[in-house]
């Protein structure tokens, strides 16, 4: 399916250029995947199978007006493309301003991203189930290739291809204890390793839950914590006209009234997320923009409209991350609970939230692997416990050091269609503050 679609992309502009008339600005972005999955439930497979959509959006513009309709299912050949847009044409007419509406009108032609297959998808699926050995392994496997395009009237034909392997597993017990693991493109040969890694997680969790009183811990943020607390702070933090307005939760950072430690440097890179290196305008997009270098504010990220409305270039697809890559440090993952000596192992975070935007603090619960740990060994589960600390205290003063390895975590969501690319981060060596 992949490679006859790749074919209609080709055909694309061609088709588009014949159907517009006048002014008019003909886009469209394409979408399509070739997915295996395989669900797990107690070391089995319990559902497996395939997912191969495509998706065309058609995108008509007469000047600073736009209309747009999706069409899913078998594409369209070119004559039905014909009756879409005049479809579209018709209400277009009805159609309000947009003052704010970019499309590139600099033809662009770029093929990012490569092809991934299933490869080894059974032997994957075979290797956890068998790896397992008698724990209750839940979880999904995705694999496949995916693609993107964006195609124009203009002569437009931007394609990448990404795709690849997500893992998204956890080990359950009786008391529904758990411990979780989400990985891209996993080595075969690793997961034996991770799996007793789990194993061996789950039982410490079994014992005796340990409840902290409220205070200041020094603190193990694991990759995934990590993320999360980056992820939420990425809602609006990055954005020019979030900067601009003063809503950002790093206003602060951005007006260098505060600074993270010099250890941190935070980059939006689209080419190790794996994520199309063009908007949906038919804007090129950099590989990287550095968003800190050594704890202080360097760039923002202006989408299209927003480029337009402030007069800056064009870095990002809205203003938002795409594929967040924190540089690691030299703390190795063997020395960690040693440097931790007594406190916090947190292994993830949810209902994260920004509990006071000024001072870019942000709270959260703790789950799943998360464990107290004295002289330098995990003693117990921790009881779930709220955080709530600034970034600036957590990623500034109270920063020790960054994790030595950079974990490629993957989006795994799969509603409707499957999740883009990756986002890259180290755990962090710090002190957070219990509040409950």
């Amino acid at each position: 399916m992949i490679a006859s679609l790749h074919a209609y992309i080709q055909a694309l502009p061609g088709w588009l250029d014949q159907i517009v008339v006048g002014k008019e600005r003909l886009f469209a972005k394409v979408y399509g995947e070739e997915t295996q999955y395989a669900r797990l439930t107690q070391s089995r497979v319990n559902q497996s199978g395939g997912i191969f959509q495509q998706q065309i959006t058609l995108i008509l513009s007469n000047g600073l007006s736009l209309v747009s309709m999706s069409i899913e299912g078998e594409l369209p050949a070119f004559s039905q493309l014909n009756r879409f847009v005049q479809s579209l044409r018709e209400d277009l007419k009805f159609t309000p301003q947009d003052p704010w509406l970019n499309l590139n009108e600099t033809p662009e032609q770029k093929e990012t991203g490569n092809a991934q297959v299933s490869q080894n998808f059974d032997s994957l699926v075979k290797k956890l189930c068998e790896s397992a050995g008698n724990d209750d392994l839940v979880g999904l496997v995705l694999s496949g290739p995916q693609i993107m395009a964006v195609c124009s009237s203009l002569g437009h034909c931007l394609v990448h291809r990404g795709g690849g392997v997500s893992v998204d597993l956890s080990f359950f017990d009786a008391d529904y204890n758990a411990v979780k693991r989400v990985r891209r493109n996993p080595n075969l040969n690793d997961i034996p390793g991770m799996m007793t890694g789990m194993s061996q997680d789950l039982k410490v969790l079994q014992r005796p839950p340990v409840s902290p009183k409220p205070d200041i811990y020094r603190a193990w943020l694991s990759a995934e914590a990590l993320g999360e607390l980056l992820g939420t702070i990425s809602w609006n933090g990055f954005s020019v006209d979030s900067v601009r307005s003063g809503s950002s939760p790093l206003n602060k950072l951005y007006r260098a009234d505060k600074q993270l430690s010099a250890q941190v440097f935070l980059y939006e890179n689209r080419e190790a997320g794996d994520v199309p290196l063009f908007t949906d305008e038919g804007f090129l997009l950099p590989s990287e923009v550095p968003l800190i270098q050594r704890g202080k504010a360097t760039m923002s990220l202006s989408g299209p409209r927003s480029a337009k409305e402030f007069d800056v270039p064009i870095n990002s697809d809205g203003g938002a991350p795409s594929a967040l890559y924190l540089q690691g440090g030299d703390l190795p993952d063997n020395e960690v609970l040693q440097k931790i000596g007594t406190g916090l192992y947190i292994g993830r975070l949810w209902y994260t939230n920004i509990s006071d935007p000024g001072s870019c603090r942000l709270t959260a619960m703790t789950r799943y692997d998360c464990f107290w740990v004295e002289d330098g060994v995990l003693v117990g589960p921790l009881a779930p416990v709220r955080m709530d600390s600034s970034l600036y205290d957590l990623l500034g003063a109270n920063l020790e050091a960054l994790g030595k390895n950079v974990y490629q975590i993957p989006e795994t969501q799969s509603y409707g269609r499957r999740s883009w690319g990756a986002s890259c981060f180290p755990g962090a060596l710090t002190a957070l503050e219990i509040t409950l």
